[in-house]
């Protein structure tokens, strides 16, 4: 019996062309890849902003998409009046069922009269009541914004207070631990200024996520990435508080924009009464008719046909059409009065925390509070150095002086807060905000 033997030779020259190939498409492509990556490295390096009041609320009305979206809302409510005027557009109709002979007709749906102006009027109310949403909104995000900003101010200055808390426990550990060691302190003492120290740390790592929380929350209301980076500018300077209670709610009672909107939803409920009391009347069918003999292309016998729906089931629909419309209306009504008690509440309550706060604040800035523990805290530090004070002392006056810092940036940031939701409650407008709400 023959075997069948099968030899496999080396072919060593065969495909060097194809690896080759294979080879350059591989060093292409990841060259490609590196230089996408590196390019987009390029376009996502961080960008830096330097932060003001004024530059947070620029940021929130270019950039957040509610307002966009509510403003693109009430331009589309806005395109819905002028076709409601129009009547529907005609049919025009041949009909060849005769030999020799063509039947032309125009169909015209009229409606009932009247029926047009008062869907354009009801589209006009609802148009109204968009734009005082979007309003509303931009007021809204606005105060969001301002709100963020002092937020972000307040969490950047304690973190650099707390950043050189962390310094000064550092240069203070081998001193202590010198004293501690010496048998100048007891062992209580080294474990107060032990915890003291882990306080400072944790401190400053909660306010350290606290800022990052207030970073991303101001990229939020702005669009932007989230690796966008806020400096602050110089220190602001906030206004005194001034004016009367009775005349801030009387402003709210009158600009305030929830109000307004309560206001056009009043209106537009009104306006939908009105159509719904049109809206099963009977309707007006007009038809035009003219015969066209095709041998000439003249017209003959001219003549029009006039319908009108029979509103058999009239009483009942109208009946409880005007009726929801109605219920609606006096609902609108209600919430109305319960938006301007909820505004007069919440203006009181904005002017006794924007009162307490600037109270606060005046306290530090006019009453000298700030400048004296600055002082002591300087006058410390030389006595510290000339041995006049001990290392206890020493330390319970940068306690002091720490929390008073850091009360001071708190008091301000209230104060800003309580402005901002101050001036929302009454509906005044600064900036950026009266230009595109002069626009709309």
């Amino acid at each position: 019996m023959k075997r069948l033997k099968i030899y496999f030779l080396p072919q060593r020259h065969r495909g060097t062309i194809k690896n080759f190939f294979l080879c350059f498409l591989t060093f292409f492509l990841l060259n490609g890849i590196s230089q996408k990556g590196f390019a987009q490295t390029a376009d996502s390096a961080p960008t830096t902003i330097n932060l003001t009041l004024q530059k947070a609320e620029e940021l929130a009305l270019a950039g957040n998409p509610h307002i966009h979206a509510a403003d693109d809302r009430a331009k589309a409510a806005d395109k819905q009046v002028l076709p409601s005027l129009f009547p529907d557009d005609p049919m025009v109709m041949v009909d060849t069922t005769n030999p020799g002979m063509q039947m032309w007709m125009v169909e015209e749906k009229l409606g009932f009269p009247g029926k047009g102006i008062a869907k354009a009027d009801m589209n006009g109310a609802e148009a109204k009541k968009m734009r005082a949403m979007a309003l509303e909104t931009r007021r809204s995000i606005v105060l969001q914004a301002k709100q963020a900003y002092w937020n972000f101010y307040y969490r950047q200055r304690v973190d650099s207070i707390l950043q050189e808390v962390q310094m000064k426990w550092k240069s203070l550990a081998p001193i202590l631990q010198a004293k501690e060691l010496s048998g100048q302190w007891l062992s209580v003492k080294a474990v107060r200024m032990q915890m003291e120290t882990a306080k400072a740390i944790n401190e400053m790592v909660a306010n350290s996520r606290a800022l990052r929380v207030s970073q991303f929350n101001l990229n939020h209301l702005f669009s932007l990435p989230h690796f966008t980076i806020y400096h602050l500018a110089e220190e602001m300077v906030l206004p005194p508080f001034a004016g009367k209670e009775e005349d801030l709610v009387r402003d709210a009672l009158r600009q305030n924009s929830e109000i307004a909107t309560y206001r056009r939803a009043i209106e537009a409920n009104d306006a939908k009464q009105h159509m719904a009391s049109l809206d099963y009347l009977p309707d007006f069918d007009l038809w035009l008719s003219g015969v066209r003999d095709p041998s000439n292309g003249s017209f003959s016998d001219y003549g029009f046909r006039l319908g009108v729906s029979v509103p058999l089931f009239f009483p009942a629909k109208q009946v409880q059409a005007s009726g929801a419309a109605s219920d609606e209306l006096s609902a609108a009504k209600y919430d109305l009065q319960g938006k301007q008690n909820e505004v007069i509440h919440m203006t009181e309550e904005a002017f006794v925390n924007a009162e307490s706060a600037w109270r606060i604040l005046r306290l530090y800035e006019e009453g000298g509070l700030l400048k004296q523990v600055q002082r002591a805290w300087q006058s410390s530090q030389t006595a510290y150095r000339n041995e006049e004070m001990s290392l206890t002392d020493y330390v319970e006056t940068y306690k002091t002086y720490v929390e008073t810092i850091t009360n001071y940036y708190q008091a301000k940031a209230d104060y800003g807060k309580a402005l901002a939701e101050l001036d929302y409650q009454t509906g005044n407008s600064t900036g950026k905000e009266k230009e595109k709400n002069h626009e709309n």
